[in-house]
């Protein structure tokens, strides 16, 4: 990862890579933003102790199973179960230049995701942990690693809980609707 000659170099350049993903995860994971926080502490703690070579450019995914592992032993105790709650409230990646080009498709992205979040809610607890690492971008391997299921499992629960989203009646319209080619008025 560096260049620079630094030994420890690669950790700083790990927490800014994936310090605010690691946030979002953590925090739908508990819930609360204190505990996220201190999750994400004990990830990059147990980073500096590891050699980038151990790791063999595999840093993403060693953070989030250490970070969720944290977050699992804190649910656990606290006798809760996991839940993928609200995103952090950050508006997604692009959103203020479609907010400036088009303020009323910018809301309209916004009820749909808020939507969205709401029908993940309703999924079981591994289905939205495994959709919720793939949108981060993950891919079924690393999620199997993050999450200590086997990468067939990983793809099922991504399928299964995609179709369970698609085949929503809240969702069925707005995907019928962008199927829908446009309608043209042209007569010859």
């Amino acid at each position: 990862m560096s260049a620079s000659g630094d030994p420890h170099g690669w950790v700083l350049e790990a927490v800014d890579l994936y310090e605010l993903p690691l946030q979002r995860y953590a925090r739908r994971l508990l819930g609360d933003f204190d505990l996220a926080a201190d999750a994400v502490q004990h990830a990059f703690v147990k980073l500096c102790g590891q050699s980038q070579a151990t790791l063999e450019g595999r840093v993403a995914p060693w953070l989030f199973r250490v970070c969720r592992n944290r977050a699992v032993d804190h649910l656990r105790r606290s006798g809760r179960e996991p839940t993928l709650d609200d995103c952090d409230g950050r508006p997604a990646a692009g959103a203020t230049a479609n907010a400036a080009a088009d303020p009323a498709r910018s809301v309209e992205q916004s009820d749909l995701a808020a939507r969205l979040r709401e029908l993940l809610t309703e999924l079981p607890h591994p289905q939205r942990e495994a959709i919720d690492l793939w949108c981060e971008g993950f891919t079924h391997r690393d999620i199997a690693g993050i999450t200590g299921r086997t990468e067939g499992h990983v793809r099922v629960l991504v399928h299964r809980g995609l179709t369970t989203l698609r085949t929503h009646p809240l969702v069925r319209p707005l995907l019928a609707a962008d199927a829908a080619p446009p309608i043209t008025n042209v007569r010859h």
